[in-house]
């Protein structure tokens, strides 16, 4: 074998790595705190957190689902927290080394996932279609994936997706190579089952359902070359072996198999257990679709996302930059790449088909995508933008190598659309900045954390679903200030009322109606004689620590009322979007 391309074999997947993880500095920007901004960012955290309190590893890892941890005293099942097993492991063992206190540990995890689907994604390929197009595919699906970019640091669980692009990049490889009769090696084949398995890792209810629907599709066209080839069954023993090739495999992906499959199976189970145990078909479901024609949305000054309210023509419902539009660039490549294979039909129908489920799919009209029974909780159709530049790439790397002078000028003004693109994309990336917590924030935790007592309870409070649940009742009034507050249970680790969930079930709110908290929380509401008794009663016989009082939220009547109740603030701080927070330590007034 020559040395230089012994040294290209590792020198251009290193040089692909440091690329991806130099420019995910351009989107993380702050490696030195941890994640919060007052919303969705703060509920990866806390998963993490809660799984480090609530897992049992031996003899395999389960999850106590069923606590008062929150909507505390009265308890309820927490399985809709946005699970990504991998990303909670990861959560959970810097936690612990950490003294069990949170530090800036998801920023680390989202620039490995980066690296992860770009530099696989190249190895993958690069046999296929040749190193530079490899390499190319691996910034395609990784940085310049504008949509997940995009997600980052608010919907985190959507914008880490390294196992479902490799998993779908694996599994058409493996088409590739039936379909040109070539062999298989034996280890491939472990490779696939393991990339499968690492899937159950990640974000469960999108991100791990794109890969396992591909390869569903994939799958009856694989079975049909095999029969293709091999009619009579009698000659699939002896003929098998002519696709896969033998090889040493030793014991390294056995067990790395039987490691993934004993880390995600057995919490993937119980969490598809316990939520089908859910009849939400008592909830309306969200007509939340995304246009198919956003496609052809360029990523360009003036006719982006920012610029140009689609939504407005399309009558859809726009959730994200870059949503149903990863690049003009690339749908332009991956239709000429199309074309190019346009008769070779079972090499492109299973991406054709997955980008026809995806681009069609609306959860209440045409919920094209809830024939695979993993989407019955998939309430966006334009959250499929995360995988549409691994579809369109896997067509787009087929583009024939231009020859005459009139390709050669359609390749240039390709090029440099895709240059613009990409331009104008990381710019608009750059104008968004992470949010730090006030240095007021870890004493003001501590405190609370040292005093004695189960619960410290967060007032006003905020228990809601993400899928309406809670707010018609008056349960979280301050919904954009306050849905993230419960996740600061990762600091001061008490027990807490209120919680957020993307989906929540009527049945889970019932104690806190029957116990008439909506009129209590109302802004305008003074509280009377009765309502002090109340809540006098139901903190001492509780155990509450005392109050995370929110005063910007409330009047200065009620502000006041609480501290001739309660005794003045013991230490206070800031919290994003909350505003100022005030601890009030338990000292309980009589009440004649």
């Amino acid at each position: 074998m020559p040395v230089s391309f012994r040294v290209r074999s590792w020198l251009i997947p290193l040089l692909l790595a440091l690329l991806v993880a130099g420019l995910s500095v351009l989107i993380i920007q702050d490696f030195g705190h941890p994640l919060s901004d007052g919303d969705d960012t703060d509920q990866y955290e806390y998963a993490g957190y809660y799984l480090f309190k609530n897992l049992t590893l031996w003899p395999w890892p389960h999850l106590n689902l069923v606590n008062n941890q929150t909507f505390y005293p009265y308890g309820t099942n927490q399985v809709f927290l946005p699970w990504g097993f991998e990303r909670d492991y990861w959560y959970a063992l810097g936690y612990w080394l950490n003294g069990n206190w949170p530090g800036p540990f998801l920023q680390y995890y989202y620039v490995y996932s980066l690296v992860v689907g770009a530099v696989g994604t190249y190895l993958l390929l690069r046999g296929l279609f040749g190193e530079g197009r490899a390499f190319w595919a691996g910034l395609v699906v990784s940085i310049v994936n504008f949509y997940t970019l995009y997600k980052y640091p608010v919907h985190l669980n959507m914008s880490v997706i390294h196992w479902t692009t490799l998993c779908i990049v694996a599994t058409y490889r493996l088409l590739y190579s039936v379909y040109h009769n070539r062999p298989v090696s034996l280890r491939y084949w472990l490779l696939l089952v393991w990339l499968h398995l690492n899937v159950l890792g990640l974000e469960l209810g999108y991100v791990a359902g794109y890969a396992l629907a591909f390869t569903t599709l994939t799958a009856p066209v694989l079975l049909w070359l095999f029969y293709q080839r091999f009619p009579t069954l009698s000659q699939w023993p002896a003929r098998v072996g002519q696709f896969i090739a033998g090889s040493r495999i030793g014991w390294g992906l056995p067990g790395l198999i039987v490691l993934s499959f004993w880390l995600y199976f057995p919490l993937t189970l119980q969490i598809s257990i316990n939520a089908l145990g859910f009849n939400f078909g008592v909830v309306p479901e969200l007509p939340a679709w995304s246009h198919p024609l956003r496609l052809l949305i360029p990523t360009l000054p003036g006719l982006d996302n920012y610029a140009i309210p689609y939504q407005r023509y399309f009558h859809d419902v726009y959730e994200s930059y870059a949503q149903g539009s990863p690049g003009l660039y690339l749908t332009l490549l991956a239709g000429t790449g199309l074309w190019a294979i346009r008769q070779r039909v079972l090499l492109w129908l299973p991406l054709v088909a997955m980008l026809v489920l995806c681009l069609l799919y609306h959860p209440v009209l045409l919920p094209t995508l809830k024939i695979f029974p993993w989407f019955s909780f998939n309430r966006y159709g334009g959250r499929a933008s995360m995988v549409y530049p691994v579809l369109l790439m896997l067509l787009a790397v087929q583009v024939p190598f231009p020859t005459a002078r009139w390709s050669w000028l359609l390749a240039g003004v390709g090029l440099l659309l895709m240059l613009a693109e990409w331009t104008h994309g990381f710019r608009s990336l750059t104008f968004v900045h992470p949010t730090r917590l006030a240095v007021s924030v870890e004493p003001y935790m501590r405190t609370i954390r040292h005093t004695p007592g189960i619960a410290i309870l967060d007032w006003p409070f905020c228990t809601i679903g993400a899928n309406g649940v809670g707010e018609a009742e008056g349960l979280c009034p301050f919904y954009h200030r306050q849905n993230a507050v419960f996740t600061f249970r990762r600091f001061h680790d008490k027990a807490v009322v209120g919680q957020y969930f993307g989906r929540l079930h009527p049945d889970q709110i019932r104690p806190l109606l029957r116990d008439g908290w909506p009129l209590r929380l109302r802004p305008d509401h003074d509280f009377t004689p009765a309502d002090w008794q109340f809540l006098d009663q139901y903190l001492r016989t509780n155990q509450f620590a005392g109050i995370n009082l929110y005063p910007d939220l409330l009047t200065p009547a009620q502000r006041q009322a609480f501290y001739v109740h309660y005794g003045p603030p013991v230490v206070e701080t800031v919290l994003p979007r909350a505003g100022r927070v005030q601890f009030l330590r338990m000292t309980y007034k009589k009440t004649n």
